[in-house]
């Protein structure tokens, strides 16, 4: 089983980002008895860039967000769990205006500047009146979480069993940045974003034209590189944020501080993905596959997709059992150049095909004995040109079933 507490990054009380506050709420949207509701203020307008959903029956939140993303200020984050707003027709997108329309006037700034963020069950209308008096309220002192990550990752969980937060500080033109990273996600994941939030706050100064660059990018390498069940939810969003407290003079394409930024912010990005298949429901194994030498990036991540998401291949492992043709046959079936005689499999350090030929003398043992690892890694080399991917993913287990049977209860 894997160890949840240890892939956990909780942040001290510290552990700030300039020109920001967290108020968090205890509103009601499904359940009474935790925090579902969190607002960040900015005192200033910060930049933000997003990647949304590609489904085609996404939440109203996300077709109110697509209305504005090319705009890339934000003055408000509102951001809960409990109701997806989606499949609610107009009357779900009224909503979302409304929640707008009172968040602009408490906060004196511009619809546009509002970003809404929903997670939860689909279908079902918010309780509207619970939130926008929760809105109203929101200036009281008593419900004032000054930058309270752990209660604002805890707002925005689902069937999550733990919030998922990672930092980096680092020091960029002889400056202090900050990145803080906050997610939520555990079934429904898949790759072009899934049932999946994820926020990346920092303080560096960064242009809106090169934070949609890297936000691109960076969730390529990692959100977009993750897969729990293959399902591709309604309400996913991925954002970058930037307060741009700290002046970071200098920046451009090709710049070895933007460079460093920008690993950075995906190293973060990396950490979470890995969280949200860490707490794929029911899961008990991190999976990495990396595929290499394809033909073209498009057939190395069909083929790393397609082992990813193959039931067979996931509960093989569930049940740690070396059954590598399976393996062969997700390779086969996922539309990419693939020439059999040049096919390479290793699980783990255990090397298993080569060129197309069983070893003889490969111990499948061993290779079981491996597979009782929380952390697994899987190789294959299809031997036909210089591209590769790498994702996640999680083993399929009876307890994935259970969860999901049991959701709405």
């Amino acid at each position: 089983m894997i160890n949840k507490k240890n892939k956990i990054k909780f942040f001290s009380k510290e552990n700030k980002i300039g020109g920001l506050t967290i108020k968090t709420f205890k509103v009601g949207i499904k359940s009474k008895s935790r925090e579902d509701l969190s607002l960040i203020i900015f005192e200033k307008l910060a930049s933000i860039s997003s990647v949304l959903t590609k489904s085609k029956t996404s939440a109203a939140n996300i077709e109110w967000l697509k209305s504005i993303k090319k705009y890339g200020k934000i003055k408000v984050l509102l951001a809960h769990s409990g109701n997806a707003n989606a499949f609610t027709g107009r009357e779900g997108y009224e909503n979302i205006k409304k929640i707008i329309k009172l968040i602009a006037e408490k906060y004196n700034c511009k619809r546009k500047e509002i970003v809404v963020s929903s997670t939860g069950v689909i279908g079902e209308q918010l309780p509207i009146k619970k939130i926008l008096n929760t809105i109203s309220k929101s200036d009281k002192k008593e419900n004032l979480f000054q930058q309270n990550w752990k209660l604002f990752a805890k707002s925005i969980m689902t069937t999550d069993t733990f919030p998922k937060m990672y930092s980096k500080n680092i020091i960029i033109n002889k400056k202090k940045i900050k990145i803080i990273g906050i997610a939520k996600g555990s079934g429904m994941i898949a790759p072009d974003m899934a049932t999946m939030l994820a926020f990346i706050f920092t303080d560096a100064d960064i242009p809106y034209s090169l934070l949609q660059t890297m936000t691109n990018n960076i969730v390529n390498n990692s959100f977009n590189s993750i897969t729990v069940d293959g399902d591709m939810s309604t309400n996913d969003m991925f954002s970058i944020i930037s307060t741009n407290e700290k002046k970071c003079d200098g920046f451009n394409f090709d710049s070895h501080e933007l460079n460093k930024l920008k690993n950075n912010l995906e190293r973060v990005a990396i950490e979470l993905s890995k969280m949200i298949i860490i707490d794929g429901e029911g899961a008990r194994k991190l999976i990495e596959i990396n595929v290499y030498r394809a033909n073209s990036n498009k057939d190395a991540r069909l083929v790393a997709m397609s082992i990813a998401n193959s039931p067979l291949v996931k509960t093989a492992i569930a049940g740690e059992d070396a059954n590598w043709g399976r393996i062969i046959m997700a390779i086969g079936k996922s539309k990419a150049k693939i020439k059999k005689q040049n096919i390479s499999l290793k699980i783990g350090n255990y090397n298993i095909v080569k060129n197309g030929e069983v070893i003889n003398n490969y111990n499948e043992d061993k290779i079981n004995i491996y597979l009782r690892n929380t952390e697994i890694k899987l190789y294959v080399n299809l031997g036909l040109g210089n591209y590769q991917s790498r994702v996640w993913t999680c083993d399929l287990t009876k307890k994935y079933i259970e969860i999901n049977a049991d959701y709405r209860s």
